[in-house]
C-alpha cells in the first residue's frame, strides 16, 4: 500500500523536476511513510516525473524499493495497491520463462505487462490497485484502477499534458486556477460525495474503476477492462448457493491474509466484519488481533457483539471509545479527503485505524457485504419495482392515472417501462438534501439542484445493460455509486491517513461473479435481507445474535451538535460559501428544527459543515 503521483508533458511547457514531484508527493505522506522514490526522464520534447510513497507490507527490502524498472530498462513503474494471486501469476510467468528478481507483486505486474501486454495482465489480476507504467519503447503512459475502485486514481489532461495521484491535493503543485465543478457539487450535497468519474474541480478526474488510461503522443485513450454482470444466471439449489458462498469467501479471506507484516481484523459486531474475522481466525497463522470503536451512547454502541464474536473467535482483543472531545481530528481528517467528503462514519474510521496501526499495517474489513449481498433496504425496494414491473400489463391504466394527476401512478408506469429515472429514486438514500430541499437550498440552481438526479440515473442506464432484471440493476448501481464514491473513499482515506492497509474480502472477482449469478429471491429470502449471509453466519453464531437489527457505523454527531459542537457548528453553516449561494434562511430553519429535536438533520447540517470548511481551506485555487 503507498501512494502514487506523477506527470508526463510533450509539449516541455513545464520543467518536470525532482523539486516538482517532491510537492505533488507530499500529500501522499501518510500513505507511504517508510520511503520515497523519484524518476525524471528527459527524451527529445517528452519529459516524464514518476513519484512514489512506499507503505512495505510485501518485500520488505530495498529490492521492493519504487519506482521499479523492469531487467531490461524497458519498463518503469510505479503501484499503490496489492496484487492478491500474484504468488501464482509469478509461477505462471516463471513457467514462461520470466526471471525475478524479487519477492515483491510489484515485480510480477512489471513481468505480465511485458509478457502477455496491458489487457491481458489486467484481466489477471486480482487485488486493490491504483499503478502508472511507462513503456520506454513506445513512449506510452499508462494508468490503471482496480475493479472496484478501492484505491485512488485522479487525473488532469490538459493537451498534450497527463498528470495524475493518488490524492487530488498534488495537483496544487502544477500552475492554473481550479473551477468548480457544478455536477460534482451536487451530486455532494445529496450524497455526501463526489461521483464515480468527476472531483469537486472541473479540471481534476477521477479515472473509474476498472479502467485504464494509455497516454501518448496520439493522444489520450480511456478503456474499460471489466463490468460486473448480473445477465447470467445458473440453476443451483439455495443451500448449495450458501456453501459456495461461503467456501469463496474463505478464499478471498486467505489471499488477503498474505503479508510480510501483521495483519488484524476490525471488527464492528456487524455480520460482514464478524464473517471476515471468524474466517480469517481460523486461517491466520497466530491468534489474530481484533480492533473495535464504540460511543457511550447505548444506540451507537455495538462492543458488546463484537466483544461475543472476539470470544468466539478468541481473538486477541483491543477497544477504544470515542466522545465529544475527541472531534479536535475532525478538520485535519476532513483536509486528508482533498474535497468535500461528509460520510462522518469516517471520525469512528479513523480513530479505529489509528488505533490498529500501533499494532498492525494491515487490516481486513468488512466493507462490500451490503453491496454484493443486498444487505440495505434499497434492494427492497428494487425487489418491489421487479415486482411490479411483472405486471406492466397495467401500465396503460398507470399512464392514465398518471395524466390525471395521481403521483402513484406516474411512478408505477415509470417502473413497468424501466424508465432510469424512475429507477434511479432507489438509490438515493435519504440522507443528504433531497430533490426537493435541493431546490430550496440552491435557489432553483438546476445545474446543481438536479445533479444527483442525472448521476443516478446514469448508474441505472449502465446497470440495465448488464443486468437482466431492475433487482439485479439495483444492485450493479448500488456498486457504482454509494460503495465506490462513499463508503470505499472513507475507508481509504481514513486508513491510509493512520498509515494502515485495509483490505476488503467482500470486493472479490470470484465471489461477485458467483453472487451475481444467483436469483433475487435467495439474496432477499422470505423478506430477510443478505439471506446468504445470514444462514453462513448461523453455523457458528446464535440467531438472536445474527437476526438483530441492523445499526450500522455511524457516530452520534447530531447529539453533539445540540451539545458540545453547537456553537462551533453554528458558527461555519452561516458562513457565506464562495463557491455557491445557498439560502441562509433556509439553513437557519434546519439548524432551528435540529435544535428544536422536530426534526433530525444531522447528516445535511454535516454536509454544510464540511463544504465550508473545505471551501474556506480552498477559495484560493478557484
Amino acid at each position: 500500500m503507498c501512494g502514487i503521483a506523477g506527470i508526463i508533458d510533450h509539449s516541455t511547457s513545464l520543467d518536470i523536476s525532482e523539486a516538482l514531484l517532491r510537492d505533488m508527493s507530499f500529500p501522499l505522506r501518510y500513505r507511504g511513510p517508510d520511503q520515497e522514490g523519484f524518476f525524471v526522464h528527459k527524451d527529445g520534447s517528452c519529459q516524464l516525473g514518476l513519484a512514489h510513497k512506499r507503505l512495505s507490507i510485501i518485500d520488505l527490502s530495498e529490492n521492493g524499493r519504487q519506482p521499479m524498472h523492469s531487467a531490461d530498462s524497458r519498463v518503469t513503474i510505479i503501484f499503490n495497491g496489492e496484487i492478491y494471486n500474484y504468488l501464482e501469476l509469478k509461477a505462471k510467468l516463471s513457467q514462461e520463462g520470466c526471471r525475478f528478481r524479487t519477492t515483491s507483486d510489484t515485480e510480477v505486474i512489471l513481468a505480465a505487462y511485458q509478457a502477455w501486454g496491458i489487457d491481458r495482465t489486467l484481466d489477471a489480476l486480482e487485488g486493490m490497485f491504483a499503478f502508472a507504467l511507462y513503456d520506454h519503447q513506445t513512449t506510452a503512459l499508462i494508468i490503471a484502477r482496480d475493479r472496484f475502485g478501492e484505491k485512488p486514481l485522479y487525473y488532469m489532461h490538459q493537451g498534450q499534458r497527463l498528470a495524475f495521484s493518488s490524492d487530488i491535493r498534488s495537483f496544487d503543485a502544477i500552475p492554473g486556477s481550479r473551477t468548480i465543478d457544478q455536477e460534482a457539487l451536487g451530486y455532494y450535497l445529496s450524497e455526501m460525495c463526489t461521483p464515480i468519474d468527476r472531483s469537486i474541480w472541473q479540471e481534476i478526474r477521477k479515472l473509474p474503476p476498472a479502467h485504464y488510461i494509455t497516454f501518448s503522443t496520439a493522444g489520450l485513450d480511456i478503456k474499460n477492462y471489466w463490468q460486473p454482470d448480473y445477465r447470467h444466471k445458473i440453476s443451483i439449489s439455495l443451500s448449495e448457493a450458501v456453501e459456495r458462498s461461503e467456501e469463496l469467501l474463505v478464499a478471498s479471506i486467505r489471499r488477503r491474509l498474505v503479508a510480510d507484516t501483521p495483519v488484524g481484523c476490525f471488527l464492528s459486531g456487524g455480520i460482514d466484519s464478524s464473517l471476515v474475522t471468524l474466517f480469517a481466525a481460523q486461517n491466520y497463522h497466530q491468534r489474530i488481533q481484533t480492533f473495535s470503536v464504540g460511543f457511550e451512547y447505548e444506540s451507537f454502541n455495538e462492543l458488546p457483539y463484537a466483544r461475543q464474536v472476539a470470544d468466539i473467535v478468541g481473538s486477541d482483543h483491543h477497544e477504544i471509545i470515542i466522545n465529544p472531545n475527541d472531534l479536535h481530528i475532525a478538520d485535519a481528517l476532513l483536509t486528508e479527503y482533498g474535497e468535500p467528503f461528509a460520510d462522518s462514519s469516517q471520525i469512528p474510521t479513523y480513530y479505529v485505524s489509528k488505533f490498529a496501526s500501533s499494532m498492525v499495517k494491515v487490516t481486513l474489513g468488512g466493507d462490500g457485504g451490503d453491496e454484493i449481498f443486498a444487505g440495505y433496504k434499497t434492494y427492497n425496494q428494487g425487489l418491489r419495482m421487479q415486482q411490479w414491473y411483472h405486471r406492466r400489463a397495467l401500465r396503460p391504466i398507470m399512464q392514465a392515472a398518471a395524466a390525471m394527476g395521481v403521483s402513484k401512478g406516474a411512478y408505477l408506469a415509470g417502473v413497468m417501462g424501466r424508465d432510469p429515472v424512475t429507477l434511479a429514486s432507489a438509490l438515493y438514500r435519504s440522507m443528504g438534501f433531497s430533490p426537493a430541499d435541493m431546490h430550496l437550498l440552491v435557489r432553483d440552481d438546476k445545474a446543481v439542484a438536479e445533479a444527483a438526479a442525472r448521476v443516478n440515473t446514469a448508474a441505472i442506464s449502465e446497470g440495465l445493460a448488464h443486468a437482466g432484471t431492475i433487482f439485479d440493476t439495483i444492485l450493479y448501481a448500488s456498486i457504482k455509486t454509494r460503495l465506490v464514491n462513499d463508503y470505499l473513499v472513507k475507508t481509504d482515506r481514513a486508513s491510509m491517513f493512520t498509515s494502515l492497509e485495509l483490505r476488503t474480502p467482500f470486493l472479490d472477482r470470484p465471489l461477485l461473479d458467483f453472487v451475481s449469478s444467483l436469483p433475487a429471491d435467495y439474496l432477499i429470502h422470505d423478506g430477510v435481507n443478505k439471506y446468504i449471509t445470514k444462514k453462513i453466519a448461523e453455523k457458528y453464531f446464535s440467531r438472536e445474535f445474527i437476526h438483530r437489527p441492523k445499526m450500522g457505523f455511524s457516530i452520534p454527531i447530531g447529539q453533539w451538535m445540540r451539545g458540545e459542537w453547537k456553537a462551533h457548528i453554528a458558527e461555519v453553516i452561516h458562513t457565506r460559501n464562495p463557491y455557491i449561494q445557498l439560502d441562509a434562511a433556509y439553513i437557519n430553519r434546519i439548524w432551528a428544527e435540529h435544535q428544536q429535536g422536530t426534526r433530525d438533520h444531522t447528516h445535511r447540517i454535516w454536509i454544510l459543515y464540511v463544504l465550508n470548511r473545505w471551501a474556506d481551506r480552498n477559495q484560493k485555487k478557484g
